[in-house]
């Protein structure tokens, strides 16, 4: 006789698949201009900080050129078209930030709804325009305008 052992992956699995549907469910088309909420979700100083927190560790491990983001300043909308489709709320934004050695650069980011850790929270991903040494978001920041 072949005996199993109590598994939680099961239970775990059919809530996974109980959220996805109920996301799924409440799915919209964003066509439109953004909103205020847009406006608020390119100002959230915990997304902002974690820009900067991101940068001064590439920084520090990888690129070693000797300066880091000192303020990031007038966030906004950053002006993506916003007819495209998915599951995934995207906020595409930009901000401008001052370097410590005096530069300024536009930074582009797009903050992505559900894609935190275990899908819950929110993902936010960055490029600084000319700050890109591995072009991992195109020449010019592309992917993440």
């Amino acid at each position: 006789m072949i005996r199993f052992k109590r598994s939680y992956a099961c239970p775990l699995f059919a809530f996974a698949l109980l959220i996805q549907a109920a996301v799924a469910a409440d799915f919209t088309f964003r066509s439109s201009a953004p909103s205020t909420v847009l406006t608020s979700a390119c100002t959230n100083t915990s997304a902002l900080d974690g820009i900067v927190d991101r940068f001064a560790w590439a920084e520090r491990t990888q690129w070693h050129r000797g300066f880091v983001i000192d303020t990031i300043s007038n966030p906004r909308p950053s002006g993506h078209p916003f007819a495209e489709p998915g599951l995934v709320e995207r906020d595409y934004c930009m901000a401008d930030s001052v370097m410590t050695n005096g530069n300024v650069h536009p930074v582009y980011y797009t903050i992505e709804h559900g894609l935190g850790f275990a899908g819950v929270g929110r993902y936010v991903d960055f490029c600084v325009l000319g700050l890109d040494p591995w072009h991992v978001h195109d020449g010019d920041c592309r992917t993440v305008r």
